[in-house]
């Protein structure tokens, strides 16, 4: 069975209750921040749809045939739909493609093979390019008996409004702060969970992420980092070089929040109106030190970068653009 977290038992039982109704609708829109658990709760509900014997309280039974073959990954009614893989280079493509949602649709008009539903996940659905979600309206608009489309997304606003309009949305808000907590604290984040939580914004998941992968760290480095460039105790041509090695641009993406961090200090005078709760002691020596201006216009050139196709991005160069005008700040 999915793994099942203990914010989402509220989202599960308004969607039991609506089951047992017969009144599931044939397409649902799962929404929420990153790190809510959408993915796993869209696998936990078509787990639950697939199988054939699911106990009293609505819960997958995780030994019938259909349970069997969800977990192993070989449900003959189960179709799972995520960004294209490049069969020549093995690379995933930052989109899910027309001919991925024709293969869809031409499997889903067939009989299922257990006699029960077909459910099938797109994740996420906003990677889903024009001509991809104008081949999903028609499954949408004309649905085989019994098929059920999860459609998971945070950002659900890049999605056509054709097709938000054609399925009924269900939104994953954050749990309640000490929930996120006692459970993150469950899974070993010690003293960094408070933190971690702030940072990801109530999303137990991120904290989780942030937790594991030591991004606290590896923020107070990009940080110390910027605060060395501005005092010319580090050249930002060195930074850059370092910086640039991440596809992602993290560093950058650091930056950018970091940026609208002083400018909200600046702008209220208070340091806790910052939302790098990690950082706030040099966010708010830093915002007495820049010029509002500058910061703006940095803010700009990288919100300019970060809207480029990642296949256009000279990514050592654009670092060193940004960093060198960060380090001419006065």
């Amino acid at each position: 069975m999915p793994d099942f977290y203990p914010w989402l038992e509220p989202v599960r039982d308004r969607v039991v209750a609506v089951l047992k109704q017969g009144r599931l609708p044939h397409a649902l829109l799962l929404t929420g921040q990153p790190g809510m658990g959408k993915s796993a709760f869209s696998e936990y509900l078509a787990q639950l749809l697939l199988c054939q014997q699911p106990t009293r309280m609505h819960t997958p039974c995780g030994e019938c045939s259909g349970c069997i073959q969800f977990a192993s990954g070989s449900h003959p009614d189960y179709f799972h739909v995520s960004h294209a893989v490049d069969e020549k280079t093995g690379k995933k493509s930052k989109e899910i493609k027309v001919d991925q949602i024709r293969t869809l649709a031409s499997n889903l008009v067939l009989s299922s093979h257990h006699g029960g539903y077909q459910v099938a996940v797109l994740d996420p659905a906003d990677a889903m390019n024009k001509n991809a979600a104008n081949s999903l309206l028609k499954t949408l608009e004309e649905p085989s008996d019994n098929t059920v489309l999860l459609l998971v997304s945070a950002c659900p606003a890049r999605l056509p409004a054709t097709v938000r309009s054609r399925c009924q949305q269900l939104k994953i808000e954050a749990p309640e702060r000490q929930l996120a907590l006692q459970w993150l604290q469950g899974q070993g984040c010690g003293d960094l969970a408070q933190t971690c939580l702030q940072l990801a914004h109530g999303a137990p998941l991120e904290a989780l992420r942030l937790a594991q992968t030591g991004s606290v760290e590896g923020r107070q480095e990009h940080f110390n980092a910027l605060v060395g460039i501005l005092e010319k105790r580090v050249s930002p041509l060195t930074v850059a070089q370092g910086w640039s090695k991440d596809e992602e641009m993290q560093g950058i993406r650091w930056m950018r929040e970091w940026l609208m961090d002083l400018i909200r200090i600046r702008m209220t005078g208070e340091a806790g109106q910052a939302r790098s709760a990690d950082l706030q002691d040099g966010l708010s020596t830093l915002a007495n030190r820049l010029d509002c201006r500058v910061v703006f216009e940095l803010l700009e050139r990288i919100n300019r970068i970060l809207r480029l196709t990642a296949g256009s991005l000279n990514r050592q160069l654009l670092t060193e653009d940004i960093l060198l005008a960060w380090a001419a700040q006065r």
